[in-house]
């Protein structure tokens, strides 16, 4: 995940990219369907507007309801989505991620230092992982797995992970950075398809026995 992130920062660097304003597609402002890049300014994606590769860098994203994106890259910005938002693959260093209902993500969500947010009726084919932000998911679909380093994450409703729910290892130099204990809560009528591996110490709040038994602890009492 970290590869992919510090790539995507790269690549806003090597980039021309519009700043100092807001881009508004489907008011004129950009044409649809095109790549979008910008720095120090906003973005804004008009309702059943679509856009090409969408990138930001000091600056807020917003799909409005039924828009469309291919992939979106932000690094210091939030990302802000209606319902019924269509996009390929999201990426965040620095920004929360808010979604309204009926999200569809073609692979995954990946965050550094912001929380991710999803409502009711959204699927994602691939993967939701953040290094410490949190995770909240409601009556959604996730098709592969759940990662996190330090956030809590937080599943509710008929929630489905179709795969498995990992808390990474702590780094050796980040164990201050990591002194606080995430918590992971599972609502009673969550579901989940593989196992909840643990490599560092997590608060468990899982109401379901079942979903208990299929905890798998990978580090030491010691670490």
């Amino acid at each position: 995940m970290k590869k992919k992130l510090i790539a995507s920062t790269l690549f806003f660097a090597a980039t021309t990219l519009l700043s100092g304003c807001v881009i508004h597609v489907g008011h004129a402002s950009a044409q649809e369907g095109e790549d979008i890049s910008s720095v120090f300014g906003s973005v804004d994606v008009a309702a059943h507007r679509s856009v090409g590769n969408l990138s930001s860098v000091n600056g807020n994203v917003l799909l409005e309801d039924h828009a469309q994106a291919e992939d979106i890259s932000i690094v210091n910005g939030g990302l802000k989505m209606g319902s019924h938002v269509s996009v390929d693959e999201i990426n965040i260093v620095n920004g929360d991620l808010d979604a309204g209902s009926h999200l569809h993500v073609a692979n995954s969500i990946e965050t550094v230092n912001g929380d991710v947010n999803l409502k009711q009726q959204s699927t994602i084919q691939g993967s939701v992982e953040t290094v410490n932000g949190d995770i909240d998911i409601i009556d959604s679909v996730i098709e592969s797995d759940i990662g996190s380093l330090n956030g809590d994450i937080t599943l509710k409703g008929q929630t489905m992970v179709e795969g498995d729910i990992v808390y990474k290892m702590r780094d050796e130099d980040s164990k201050e950075r990591n002194s606080t204990m995430p918590t992971l809560t599972i609502e009673a009528n969550v579901t989940l398809g593989g196992n909840i591996i643990l490599e560092r110490p997590v608060t468990l709040d899982i109401t379901n026995p079942a979903l208990q038994e299929k905890v798998i602890v990978r580090y030491s009492s010691s670490k």
